[in-house]
């Protein structure tokens, strides 16, 4: 069974997937990087992390599918 928690990122697999720092995904945050707060804790939808890359920042979408193809095959 997957509990909704497996299902959400945290600050560093954000980081990892993006390939930038921890401090990077905390400053985007504060420009509207997408997240929830759970609890205390601060954690990512990955879809909408997905989402906000293609649109907000501008990511071309090939660009998008290559990073999610090198990620499953990882």
């Amino acid at each position: 069974m997957t509990t909704p928690s497996q299902n959400l990122w945290t600050t560093r697999e954000v980081a990892d997937f993006l390939h930038v720092s921890v401090k990077t995904v905390f400053n985007q945050r504060k420009k509207g990087l997408p997240f929830v707060q759970v609890g205390g804790a601060v954690r990512f939808v990955p879809q909408e992390i997905r989402d906000y890359l293609a649109g907000t920042r501008g990511l071309a979408k090939h660009r998008l599918r290559q990073m999610i193809r090198r990620k499953a095959t990882a």
